[in-house]
């Protein structure tokens, strides 16, 4: 599924490898297909080990992508394996 249709809230498929990271109390989590992976005291450093494990999984010949999940937003794409950088730039 291209990028642009991803951004505008299309469904994602399960055999995609989603990184999830997410605010839980003061911390903030990655979670990987509904399971906790770890937790980290900011989001800047929840969401670099997302996407170190999703170039990981993408360096196996799996699609994989990191997702920010805000209160009351919908999920936000932030990396995908194969169209952004790695490590990323900002």
């Amino acid at each position: 599924m291209p990028i642009e249709n991803m951004r505008k809230g299309a469904r994602m498929t399960q055999s995609r490898n989603d990184f999830h990271v997410f605010r839980r109390g003061l911390e903030w989590a990655v979670t990987l297909h509904g399971i906790a992976l770890d937790v980290f005291a900011s989001q800047k450093a929840a969401l670099n080990r997302a996407i170190d494990a999703a170039h990981q999984i993408g360096m196996q010949g799996r699609d994989a992508q990191v997702l920010l999940v805000e209160d009351n937003a919908a999920p936000r794409l932030q990396w995908v394996f194969g169209h952004h950088p790695y490590p990323p730039t900002a």
